[in-house]
């Protein structure tokens, strides 16, 4: 783990946690794909997906919720008083049948047999939610994180958790 990586790692829950870097040769993948895109207006108008996500999948791997930054207030994941994180009233069926967390995994820079055993152990969690982040967010990724953990600790002791950092790097 980097030095900054250790100062951001405050903001994590206290549950399970994975932490990968994104596969820089599929971030133009990523952000273009509608495998990808919980805001289905974007793609609609041919503009990329937001580089922040938080995205929740069940435990056999269907997304059942998400949030992409910019597109939403990060603030609404301490309102609800169930699970799963909805984004406003965006979604239909399309997007979850669409999106999926094999889809994710193909995104992170290891081996084909970490990538094998964090998908096989899925099942162990009520919820898998994963986080693409970057340091270039700043305070508003801060701010984000923060609402993550905060929406986690709340559900905590009903659900379990993991979740999954993609960092985006900055250097590639």
């Amino acid at each position: 783990m980097e030095e900054s990586d250790i100062s951001w790692s405050k903001y994590y829950p206290e549950c399970d946690y994975l932490s990968y870097d994104m596969d820089s040769s599929l971030r133009d993948n990523f952000l273009h794909d509608e495998k990808y895109c919980t805001y289905r207006w974007r793609l609609k108008y041919d503009s990329p997906a937001s580089p922040i996500q938080t995205i929740m999948f069940d435990n056999e791997g269907k997304c059942v919720g998400g949030y992409e930054f910019c597109y939403g207030n990060a603030k609404i994941f301490d309102v609800y008083d169930h699970i799963p994180i909805f984004q406003r009233n965006i979604y239909n069926d399309t997007i979850f049948k669409i999106i999926k967390f094999d889809n994710y995994i193909d995104l992170f820079d290891t081996d084909f047999a970490k990538k094998k055993e964090t998908s096989q152990t899925l099942k162990n969690y009520d919820y898998n939610i994963i986080v693409v982040w970057s340091y270039y967010g700043g305070y508003y990724m801060k701010r984000h994180l923060r609402q993550v953990k905060k929406y986690i600790e709340k559900f905590n002791n009903k659900y379990k958790f993991r979740v999954i950092y993609l960092r985006i790097k900055e250097n590639d």
